[in-house]
Formats: structure tokens, C-alpha cells, sequence
């Protein structure tokens, strides 16, 4: 996210919006880091079958960008 593609490390929390916002509100947290919350949450029997969350917090950028990827990546994987 840093202008070198695949990279994974954002630059700013506007690269990440760019990326993830579609599906998730991302934000500063008031006390320091990041949070993300779905837009439109999902089931208690989605989350547990493909082992997803409504709601995230990071400390970094980029550690939230690695979360966002894993969920993004686990949202995709076919059950079975």
C-alpha cells in the first residue's frame, strides 16, 4: 500500500480506507491505534463458521492492514 504493489504495509490510513472501506468503517481510535467495524454486520453463524469479526483494533497501520487482509482472505476461502 505503499505505491509498491502487493505491498501490504499502508502509508496512510487514507490508503487503507481506499482499500478496505467499501466493507469496513476504518478509524483512529481516540486513545492511540486503529479500529475498523463492518458496514453492515454479519451473523454470529457467519463469524463462527469462517471465523470472521464485526469489529477489529490495531495498534499500527500496519498491523491493521494485516488483520483486514486475513479477514479479507478467510471471507473468501470456500467452506468445506
Amino acid at each position: 500500500m505503499t505505491g509498491v504493489p502487493g505491498d501490504p504495509t499502508p502509508g496512510t490510513i487514507a490508503i487503507l480506507i481506499a482499500r478496505y472501506g467499501r466493507h469496513w468503517l476504518i478509524s483512529e481510535a481516540v486513545g492511540g491505534g486503529y479500529y475498523a467495524v463492518r458496514r453492515h454486520s454479519l451473523s454470529e453463524e457467519v463469524l463462527d463458521k469462517r471465523k470472521l469479526s464485526n469489529v477489529m483494533c490495531a495498534g499500527t497501520l500496519g498491523e491493521m492492514a494485516r488483520r483486514l487482509a486475513a479477514e479479507r482472505e478467510r471471507e473468501n476461502r470456500p467452506l468445506g
